[in-house]
């Protein structure tokens, strides 16, 4: 496979995980969200989905800097499933949070 490829499915699976789960949460950060109490120094909402994009895009390169590696397999199949154990504990950390009200 293409570097050009596995870099755009290294990118694609986490950012389609965040806009799953953003469709998912959607609903509640325009509702229970707003009415909790936040810090002062919360950042305005504006600032979290660029900051989420770029980091769903950043594990993305991750993901692929570990699969273009010259690592021992054994090694990036490590690499990989903790990436994979990540992304879902990331998946249901919003959903947790936001769905279930559970901070």
């Amino acid at each position: 496979m293409k570097n050009g490829v596995k870099l755009f499915i290294s990118i694609a699976v986490p950012v389609a995980v965040g806009a799953v789960s953003g469709l998912f949460t959607r609903p509640e950060i325009d509702g229970w969200y707003q009415t909790i109490k936040k810090p002062s120094w919360q950042p305005p909402g504006w600032v979290f989905g660029p900051v989420w994009t770029t980091l769903y895009i950043l594990m993305g390169i991750a993901l692929y800097l570990v699969w273009k590696s010259n690592a021992p397999d054994k090694l990036k199949r490590t690499a990989v499933t903790l990436w994979i154990v990540q992304l879902v504990f990331n998946f249901f950390w919003s959903f947790i949070f936001f769905r279930q009200h559970q901070l």
